[in-house]
């Protein structure tokens, strides 16, 4: 595996480490993917499986056919499995930090490992659909506010605003509580909320604040308007309407 993509991948496309915290595999990414799960030794049908050394550990691994882009690798500790292909690959692929983790609720104390090893340097992925409860949540946010972090699933009287001094990109695909002095005072580089819906007169008073000076470290901003009057919104603003189509890349 390491001589084929070191000499046949796209080098121009990086590689990335992805978590998945659900299933308990870690992944290297680019336009394809490969994955290495951690399953617990109790799972493992055979006894004749070969073993291979992963960071110091000998341990069951099957790479048969019918399992395409992955193995399936067995632990008597799969928090310890997750660190030990983790590091391996890191090490093995020269991937300097994990991109992203989709965390679980068996998976959360994974994310001290992360911190101690890249701070907050990471993509978190939260979705109360695979488990995690709100007192889970609240937790994470709390305590891991990664630099980037993708929330969906929340009840939609979550208070998502009182985070948004700590976090640098959210992005919130489920509606949630959220004011508008939370908005004026946050300090999010970037902030999407795709299903709250907030009125003209809002985004008004929005986009004044930014106007003069507020949000300083504000980038990209994607909020739902209902009715919105273009003209009313931008008309005692100075602005340029761009007549070329622009893309901004968030994150």
């Amino acid at each position: 595996m390491y001589h084929l993509v070191k000499n046949f991948r796209d080098k121009t496309i990086p590689l990335k480490l992805r978590i998945d915290g659900e299933d308990s595999r870690v992944e290297v990414v680019n336009n394809y993917y490969h994955g290495v799960y951690v399953m617990s030794r109790e799972k493992e049908k055979s006894g004749n499986l070969e073993r291979v050394n992963i960071s110091d550990h000998l341990v069951p691994i099957d790479r048969s056919r019918k399992h395409h882009h992955v193995w399936e690798t067995y632990w008597d500790d799969k928090m310890k499995g997750l660190q030990s292909v983790m590091e391996y690959l890191s090490d093995l692929f020269e991937i300097k930090k994990v991109t992203t983790i989709f965390v679980s609720t068996d998976t959360m104390k994974f994310l001290n490992v992360l911190k101690e090893r890249q701070g907050n340097d990471y993509e978190l992925i939260i979705n109360q659909c695979n488990g995690l409860s709100e007192k889970e949540s609240h937790f994470l946010l709390e305590n891991y506010p990664a630099k980037i972090l993708r929330i969906s699933g929340l009840s939609s009287n979550f208070p998502i605003g009182k985070y948004l001094q700590t976090i640098d990109t959210l992005c919130v695909g489920s509606k949630v509580s959220i004011t508008l002095d939370d908005l004026l005072n946050m300090n999010c580089v970037e902030l999407l909320l795709s299903k709250n819906r907030f009125t003209s007169t809002e985004i008004k008073r929005i986009l004044q604040h930014w106007a003069i000076g507020g949000f300083p470290r504000l980038k990209y901003l994607s909020l739902w308007v209902s009715d919105l009057n273009i003209e009313d919104v931008f008309g005692e603003l100075t602005h340029t309407r761009m007549t070329e189509k622009r893309e901004y890349e968030y994150v």
